[in-house]
């Protein structure tokens, strides 16, 4: 079989240009197994593409008292319910700070090609045109859901998936709370996707 590198399809040997943009087909290249690469003895192995935990459950409880309480109580439950909402808005802060800094189990040596060419039709079959792809020096960067997430391969054979919110994300502020649950399903989708392509377990 050949491949276009461009477009990420596969022609019959016979064909030599790419029948979507024109250009021309290479030989493709038997996949890769896990064994050809150092697996990582650290770092989270994700067993599922679900969104990642959420650590700020516990807060509807709070509301739902602070109502409880005002209904009873008048003043001091409405008081209550700012004071659940500030300690509801740090968390969420400080929760998204800690998915940028989670260290996924992978493997190395890994180029940001050989991430593109495993990720992007496996994302792609999955989210359509819901999900786009960019290149930023060495990092494959990868935009769903109004969030843009950097893969960065670090130097301890981890990865870890950074993400940042759009250029209109920045000016058009999202509600904290639904920002926090886009970047903990983006940054599964991602991470798990790439441990899949990459053979990576336990």
């Amino acid at each position: 079989m050949k491949f276009c590198e461009k477009c990420q399809k596969e022609f019959p040997d016979d064909v030599k240009f790419c029948g979507t943009c024109g250009g021309p087909l290479t030989e493709k290249q038997p996949a890769e197994t896990a064994d050809a690469f150092q697996m990582s003895s650290e770092g989270i192995v994700l067993h599922s593409g679900a969104p990642l935990s959420t650590k700020t459950g516990w807060c509807k409880w709070g509301y739902l008292a602070s109502l409880i309480i005002g209904a009873v109580t008048g003043g001091p439950g409405l008081l209550l319910i700012f004071v659940v909402y500030f300690i509801e808005y740090y968390i969420i802060q400080f929760h998204r700070g800690k998915i940028r800094r989670m260290k996924f189990k992978f493997v190395s040596p890994v180029t940001a090609d050989e991430v593109y060419n495993r990720l992007q039709p496996a994302l792609t079959k999955k989210l359509g045109n819901a999900v786009e792809f960019d290149r930023d020096d060495d990092k494959v960067v990868v935009k769903y859901d109004s969030v843009i997430y950097d893969i960065n391969l670090n130097e301890d054979g981890t990865m870890s998936v950074w993400w940042r919110k759009s250029l209109a994300g920045a000016f058009f502020s999202v509600r904290e709370g639904k920002l926090y649950r886009k970047v903990r399903i983006g940054t599964a989708l991602i991470a798990y996707e790439l441990q899949q392509q990459f053979g990576v377990h336990e």
